[in-house]
């Protein structure tokens, strides 16, 4: 690879990569610009392979800061209600569903049992007989977390229930 190859058709073929990278999805955010993994890692294997690593790297820093630095003048020059304002409506909730965190939280424990000894709290929701057994003293404060946990449940589903099914997720019955 000569240099002329480095600077034309390889460093081109991974700045649009990275460029992509840091500008992020359009609002659509699920039609976003792909990225494919082996063209740009074996643009990059390339690259190292054939000497031009250094070259890589001054490359990816120098346009790494030119993207900060412009992003940092942007937000700059706008008003903080527009970035605000921006930042809301594209910003999509965090969200994980239940039995995957399940998994995960059981896969930790299994991983390294210590884990549960360090946060016992996060683990005892998803593992039996993590946290000591209750005391009769705490069952008071138990019974109101639950009723809490019951009054928070019941408002979310009348709600949520905006349909009148008893059962929310239920298909309707065609007739």
């Amino acid at each position: 690879m000569t240099n002329e190859d480095y600077c034309n058709t390889y460093w081109p073929q991974l700045r649009s990569a990275i460029d992509k990278l840091l500008e992020g999805p359009p609002p659509p955010h699920h039609l976003g610009p792909v990225i494919e993994f082996e063209p740009m890692y074996s643009a990059a294997y390339k690259c190292v392979c054939q000497q031009h690593s250094e070259a890589l790297f001054n490359d990816l820093m120098s346009h790494i800061q030119t993207h900060f630095v412009r992003v940092a003048l942007q937000l700059q020059v706008k008003p903080k209600k527009a970035s605000i304002v921006k930042q809301t409506t594209e910003m999509t909730p965090f969200s994980v569903a239940p039995h995957v965190i399940a998994s995960v939280i059981k896969n930790l424990h299994k991983l390294n049992p210590n884990y549960s000894l360090k946060y016992p709290q996060m683990f005892a929701g998803y593992i039996p007989g993590i946290l000591p057994a209750m005391r009769e003293h705490e069952l008071s404060s138990y019974i109101d977390e639950t009723r809490q946990l019951q009054a928070t449940l019941r408002q979310f589903w009348i709600t949520s229930n905006a349909q009148g099914r008893k059962r929310c997720l239920d298909e309707e019955m065609p007739s």
